[in-house]
Order: structure tokens, then C-alpha cells, then sequence
């Protein structure tokens, strides 16, 4: 309940009155000037107790922890349960404009102050010293999450040339730029535009040697110290590098090894799978750089079940600072009931992530990606069911929907239609392929599009087009806005 300050001024002063009246009148009492909030609390939301800073030179109150997505509908009555002052009145404006003394057994309303000044409008506090002369102003600012930190949040970067885009696809990053590669008409184009950029369409450019890689998808592609490496579908053996991604010319980075497949970079070389007598060997350019004379007896040989084709790495690193690998592919097994094993790297051997039983497995996935995100491995890939994440790439569980993909929600008055930009559904895309800006935690998609149209149940039969869409966990964004 709250009464009318008015009548709390005439009873301080009527009580001041009697206390030094009873002393005599050669006894005067000083009243202290302090006009301060020394601390400010609310109950607990959610049953976490969030703390409030208090401002002193600006007069501001705020909790620099934010509240979690949905807590307007507690702090629209909830109480103060912790408000130091010397005097221990403070006020605030009611309805009427006119001084109210707070009282800390009410609860309070405070969504009008959500995400001040962004958004609500600062509640005004004010604070009376215990010599009723000195008074100081608060703004007050409950600040809450818009978004849910344990939720993707996903974005239409735009168009990648419209329908032209239908067949396989494969992204890089090279100096700040993605660049995407896929066949049109027999003719391997390249489609670039600048990371983090939305565009309708992307800048396109042709291969400018056609015969390198015989009008197909490079095999194997990777960026290292700012330049390009790719494979060739040719069989030659030979690593092609470019500057630009567009003219390539062979690589003296790999020797006289006849080079079958790239696998992954890291800081200090790039590992690879060559060929040598009829056998495959794993070897790495650091090793090149190290040997210059040395046999396969050295090396390690890539066994029968090493995934080759559409293979996919994340770079990661351990308790004790070493870079390690982990990498994935359609699986080689005609069983489309056997897992998806992954394959780790540990700086000198490729070892299998064999899963312990079926249950903590990853199921076969088509055109597989995995990346390290948020301190665990994540591996999708075509259908885009869900994300299945492991802390250990062991045992492996289909994420929450939380950290998923967008699919289409149906109209609640039972009109539904095709899925939109503003609606997006990624169930059933295909052709796609992604990269993962390590800087900023997006992972962006490249999709081609649909030629037959998809059916799923409860929406009208439609077509993916060949979109762009980037993705980033709502956890990353506060991250790294606080660390600004």
C-alpha cells in the first residue's frame, strides 16, 4: 500500500518535534545529508537472484546481468526485497504525478522501465536524507533479454542469382569474402559476396581455366594463409591454388606427392591424402617441410572406412592448447543404417571417434557438416532435421529444438501457405553448403534450389529457392556485445 508522501513529510516532522522537545531546548539533534540508495534488489526470477548496480555519479540503477526472455509477465508484480537508504524513504511518481513513498511489502509493477530509454521510460526514485533538506534522483532500468540465449536465431542474407543454382555446391571463406562454387550449364562459376553482407545476388565469375577441373566441383577446397586449395575430379594428383578464386595454377606447396584429397588445414600446415604405389597415405605439408627425404613406411595409411567424399572439418583445441581436427563424410558403408563416424586429428595420427552403441551414435546423414560451436561438436546435413552435438565427439543426441533450424509455422486460423523469407522451412533442402565465420559465431547456408516441389504435411506444396541464410546463438550475441 502506498500512502501519500505528503502526510509521511507532516508525520518526520511532528516525531522530530517530540524527540527534541523531551532533549530541551539546548540539545540539537543533525540530522545526516545522506541521500543515497545503497543497495537495490528484486526478488527472484525464475528462482535466480539477479543483482543491481547503483551508479552513484549518474544516478542510474541496472542489472548488468539481463533477465531471461519472458520475464515481463513476473516483474509486472513482483516486490523490492532489498532497498538500503539512510532515512529509508524513497518515492516515486504514481499515476496522478504525485509523490508516493514506496513500501517494500507491495509489489510492483515494473515493465514500464523494461530496457530504459531503448525502449520503456526510466522509473524516477527518489531518496530523502534523514534531514528531509537533501534529496537525490534515480533512473531505474530493468533490463531484459529479447531473445532467448540458448536459441538460434536465424537470418535471410539474401539471393544466391535465383533459380540458376539447383546442383552441388561448395563454400570458402578467402579474405573476408564467401565464395561459392557450383556448376551451371557445364560451366563452374564462383559466386562471391563479402561475409556478413545482405545482397539479392552475389557477384558471379567464371573459373577462368575451364580444363583444370574439367567443368566439375573441385573434389576438395580450402583456404590457408590467404590463398585457395582445391583437388581436381581429373585424378592428376596435382593441388591447384588461387588468389582470387577464379585463376588457378599448380601448387609447389605439396612436392612431388601425387596429392588425392585435401582434408584440413591448420595453423601450420595442411594435411592431405596422397597416393603412393597403389596405396593411400596421410600425410601433411609440415611433414613435407620436415622430411625431405623419407618413405609411406613413415606415414600413416587411410584406411578402407575414411570418409572421402563430401568430407567436412572443424578446427577445435584442447584443454592444453593443442589444435586438433575433427572431420566428417558420407559414410563409404552401402548400409544406410550404419552411423556417421567422425575422424579426429591430433596433431601426428587420424583416429576414428568410434561410437560405444547405436543409441549414442550420429545417423548416417547426407552431405554432412560439422562444426565446433558453443564448447561442443555439431553435425548436420541434408534434410536439416536437426543438429545432433556431442562434447566429446563420442556419444552424440539430437539437439533441442531450440538450437535448430526454422520450420514453417502453420497459420493458427487453419489458412496455410507456402513457406516465406519472413516463414522459412529448411526440412527437405538439399544442395547446400556452409561455412562458419569463427569471428563473429555465424554459420551461414548456402541452399540451391528445388526443381521438384516438396510436400510436407499441413503446407501447400512448394519450391526451395537458392537462398542464403546465416545463424548465430542468441548466447554468442551477448557474449560478444559485452566484450565490446
Amino acid at each position: 500500500m502506498r500512502i501519500k508522501f505528503l502526510s509521511i513529510i507532516a508525520s518526520f516532522f511532528i516525531a522530530s518535534f517530540l524527540i527534541t522537545s523531551c532533549l530541551g531546548d539546548n540539545e540539537d539533534i543533525e540530522y545526516s545529508p545522506n541521500a543515497t540508495i545503497r543497495v537495490f534488489g528484486l526478488d527472484t526470477v525464475h528462482g535466480v537472484k539477479y543483482v543491481f548496480t547503483i551508479d552513484q555519479e549518474r544516478g542510474l540503477i541496472y542489472n548488468e546481468d539481463s533477465l531471461p526472455v519472458g520475464s515481463d509477465t513476473i516483474i509486472d508484480r513482483i516486490l523490492i526485497n532489498t532497498l538500503v537508504t539512510a532515512s529509508g524513504i524513497v518515492t516515486m511518481k504514481n499515476k496522478d504525478g504525485l509523490d508516493s513513498l514506496i513500501n517494500t511489502e507491495d509489489s510492483m509493477d515494473f515493465t514500464k522501465c523494461i530496457n530504459a530509454p531503448d525502449e520503456g521510460e526510466y522509473m524516477k526514485l527518489k531518496v530523502y536524507a534523514p534531514d528531509m533538506l537533501v534529496t537525490k534522483e534515480y533512473s531505474l532500468s530493468v533490463r531484459v533479454h529479447h531473445y532467448d540465449p540458448e536459441a538460434m536465431l536465424w537470418t535471410y542474407m539474401g539471393n544466391v542469382e535465383g533459380e540458376n543454382i539447383t546442383g552441388e555446391q561448395k563454400s570458402v571463406i578467402l579474405n573476408g569474402d564467401i565464395l561459392t562454387y557450383t556448376v551451371v550449364n557445364g560451366i563452374l562459376q564462383v559466386y562471391r559476396n563479402p561475409m556478413g553482407n545482405k545482397a539479392d545476388s552475389w557477384s558471379k565469375q567464371q573459373v577462368t581455366d575451364q580444363t583444370i577441373f574439367g567443368q566439375e566441383l573441385p573434389t576438395s577446397i580450402l583456404s590457408y594463409n590467404g590463398k585457395l586449395y582445391a583437388t581436381s575430379a581429373q585424378g592428376n594428383g596435382v593441388v591447384y591454388e588461387s588468389q582470387n578464386g577464379t585463376d588457378w595454377n599448380a601448387s609447389n606447396l605439396f612436392g612431388e606427392n601425387k596429392v588425392v584429397l585435401l582434408l584440413a588445414p591448420l595453423k601450420n600446415k595442411i594435411t592431405f591424402i596422397q597416393e603412393t604405389d597403389g596405396k593411400r597415405y596421410f600425410n601433411s605439408t609440415d611433414e613435407i617441410l620436415r622430411h625431405a627425404t623419407y618413405t609411406s613406411s613413415t606415414l600413416q595409411e587411410v584406411p578402407d572406412n575414411f570418409p572421402t567424399k563430401n568430407i567436412s572439418y572443424t578446427n577445435y583445441y584442447t584443454y592444453t592448447s593443442q589444435e586438433c581436427v575433427m572431420l566428417v563424410g558420407e559414410n563409404n558403408s552401402n548400409n544406410e543404417d550404419d552411423p556417421l563416424v567422425p575422424w579426429g586429428y591430433m596433431g601426428d595420427q587420424w583416429i576414428a571417434f568410434e561410437p560405444g552403441n547405436t543409441l549414442t551414435s550420429c545417423p548416417n546423414l547426407k552431405n554432412p557438416s560439422i562444426i565446433y560451436y558453443n564448447d561442443q561438436f555439431c553435425i548436420f546435413g541434408e534434410g536439416f532435421d536437426s543438429f545432433y552435438v556431442s562434447g566429446a565427439g563420442i556419444a552424440w543426441k539430437k539437439a533441442g529444438k531450440k538450437f535448430g533450424f526454422p520450420n514453417y509455422v502453420s497459420n493458427p486460423n487453419g489458412i496455410n501457405h507456402a513457406p516465406s523469407i519472413d516463414n522459412p522451412e529448411f526440412r527437405q533442402r538439399k544442395n547446400y553448403s556452409m561455412v562458419l565465420d569463427t569471428e563473429n559465431k555465424f554459420v551461414y547456408i548456402m541452399f540451391s534450389a528445388t526443381t521438384e516441389e516438396i510436400q510436407i504435411p499441413g503446407i501447400l506444396p512448394f519450391k526451395h529457392q537458392s537462398e542464403v541464410w546465416r545463424g548465430r546463438l542468441n548466447q554468442y550475441m551477448f557474449d560478444l556485445a559485452n566484450a565490446q
